[in-house]
């Protein structure tokens, strides 16, 4: 007779790395950006301590993961199956990193389903909260709605990357994966990415949050201002790009590792 109360198995594409007398602790789980996948995070399963467990998750439609069964992409769906995946790993209490979209799917995951959740480390995400960032982003959103959207898409990412770094930082991988990853996913994400607002987002978020700020002209100030739990770093300018967890690493690590540290202390001092 079938279990009921049985849980499906995981479906989204996933990295492992769980030391020995670590399982019984809750991992931190990255999630890459639009058109992106998680090996994209090499430089932090390299440079992180050996200690820490970590999970690397392909999105839906992403790497290696399989597509969305309602072909739906929205950054609201793509929370969803981050959230299904965690549950059905038997996961609570997780600290959730997201890059650049990764980031905005691990708010709306710890907002709606904050019993997953223990902390947010957001990585250079789109957080239109000024109406100068809104009215950019409007300009995009045409843009994925146009015939050449690619286009336009590829040269937002180039743009996006910052000066310099043609050598081994991984532009050729992240741009190889940006021009592959199928238009019936980035398209329709990308433009909802656009269209959508995080003031609400992060006024509810209920844990604490790092916003880690390279390329983006986020307004740190505004972000911290909606919710005492929400703290800021801006990298600027030791790390101009937008992807800052390949472009300057060991400085991305460290920022990790005192967030991970702090939450820890919070939680023994609850």
């Amino acid at each position: 007779m079938p279990d009921i109360d049985a849980k499906p198995p995981p479906r989204l594409a996933a990295t492992e790395r769980e030391p020995p007398g670590a399982a019984d602790r809750p991992p931190l789980v990255l999630l890459h950006g639009l058109g992106c996948e998680r090996g994209q995070f090499v430089r932090q399963w390299e440079g992180l301590r050996p200690e820490l467990r970590l999970l690397g998750l392909d999105l839906p439609g992403h790497g290696g993961s399989p597509g969305l069964e309602s072909g739906t992409y929205s950054v609201r769906a793509m929370a969803d199956a981050v959230a299904a995946d965690l549950d059905a790993r038997g996961l609570r209490g997780v600290v959730l990193g997201g890059h650049s979209a990764g980031g905005l799917i691990a708010t709306l995951v710890a907002v709606t389903r904050p019993a997953l959740v223990s902390g947010v480390l957001v990585l250079d995400s789109n957080f239109a909260l000024t109406a100068a960032d809104r009215r950019v982003n409007e300009v995009r959103a045409h843009e994925s709605e146009s015939g050449d959207w690619r286009g336009h898409f590829l040269a937002a990412m180039s743009d996006a990357w910052g000066p310099g770094g043609a050598g081994g930082d991984g532009r050729a991988e992240v741009f190889r994966s940006l021009e592959h990853t199928p238009e019936q996913v980035v398209r329709p994400l990308w433009h909802d990415i656009l269209r959508f607002d995080p003031t609400d987002l992060c006024r509810r978020c209920p844990v604490p949050m790092l916003y880690v700020r390279s390329r983006r002209d986020t307004d740190l100030a505004v972000l911290r201002s909606l919710n005492p739990l929400i703290s800021v770093v801006d990298l600027r300018p030791r790390c101009r790009g937008h992807w800052p967890q390949l472009q300057c690493p060991d400085v991305v690590n460290d920022l990790i590792h005192t967030f991970l540290t702090e939450l820890t202390e919070l939680t023994e001092d609850a």
